[in-house]
């Protein structure tokens, strides 16, 4: 019995480690900091990847490429504008190497500016 404990232990200390270490998904938040993918304009939005502070963002913008360079975390709250921004956004956010490039996939997401 006791060595059940302790493997119980050990196994919630590990699944600790990973969940305080794990770097986040790319992921846009309503200004209730909630996740979305689909925001009417007119309201805002921030983007973040949780335990970044700079990635290489590239995103299309209903599939032409609308930006392509490095990126700081979190993105302050932006109002999206009716004249400008609805559309589909493809985003595929990539590490930094120590030259300051592209490196590896994080991860990606989309979120859709539907009209007001």
């Amino acid at each position: 019995m006791a060595d059940n404990k302790l493997l119980l232990i050990g196994l919630v200390g590990i699944g600790a480690y990973f969940l305080l270490n794990k770097k986040g998904v790319p992921t846009y938040y309503d200004m209730q900091g909630h996740p979305v993918n689909l925001v009417p304009c007119g309201e805002s939005v921030s983007f973040d990847v949780p335990g970044y502070s700079v990635v290489w963002l590239s995103q299309l913008k209903n599939g032409q490429l609308n930006y392509d360079g490095l990126f700081p975390l979190p993105m302050s709250p932006r109002v999206l504008t009716c004249g400008m921004d609805v559309g589909i956004y493809d985003v595929a956010v990539f590490d930094v190497d120590t030259n300051g490039q592209k490196s590896n996939l994080i991860g990606q997401t989309r979120l859709t500016v539907s009209p007001a």
